[in-house]
């Protein structure tokens, strides 16, 4: 509650500051040259359109963690709960599943490079020698 107060008030002071720099501006506008008149409207018209775009864009935002937390919302309120529900523990689970995948991956080919070496009728030697390596790169 004392967030939404402070927010209220946070805008208020913003809008009385804009009215402010307005009213300032407006004023002195009459003693500048006419091409930065212009280009000063140009401006402050551009500024005006992108105004409420910005408006429009924090409304969804505002809705969807209202719903999130528990505001209000109606029908979708709780469809977008439940979806968000599944949507973790769906995501943990993939999640598991590619970690434990690449784990068997891993280990299935460590135990092939070990069943190698242990079926192959190489003398000891080979496995010192800096090339084997290279060899057995190469069988792959």
């Amino acid at each position: 509650m004392a967030n939404d107060n402070d927010g209220h008030a946070r805008a208020t002071a913003e809008s009385r500051l804009g009215h402010l720099v307005a009213g300032h501006l407006n004023a002195r506008s009459e003693q500048l040259p006419d091409g930065v008149a212009e280009r000063l409207r140009g401006i402050r018209h551009m500024a005006v359109d992108r105004q409420p775009r910005r408006l429009q864009a924090a409304i969804p935002a505002r809705r969807l963690a209202l719903a999130v937390v528990g505001g209000s919302g109606g029908e979708a309120n709780w469809r977008l709960r439940l979806g968000l529900l599944l949507a973790v523990p769906t995501l943990l689970f993939g999640l598991y599943m590619l970690q434990h995948f690449q784990q068997e991956r891993f280990v299935h080919r460590i135990a092939d490079i070990d069943t190698a070496l242990l079926l192959d009728d190489l003398p000891p030697q080979a496995y010192v020698d800096p090339g084997f390596r290279t060899y057995l790169r190469q069988d792959d």
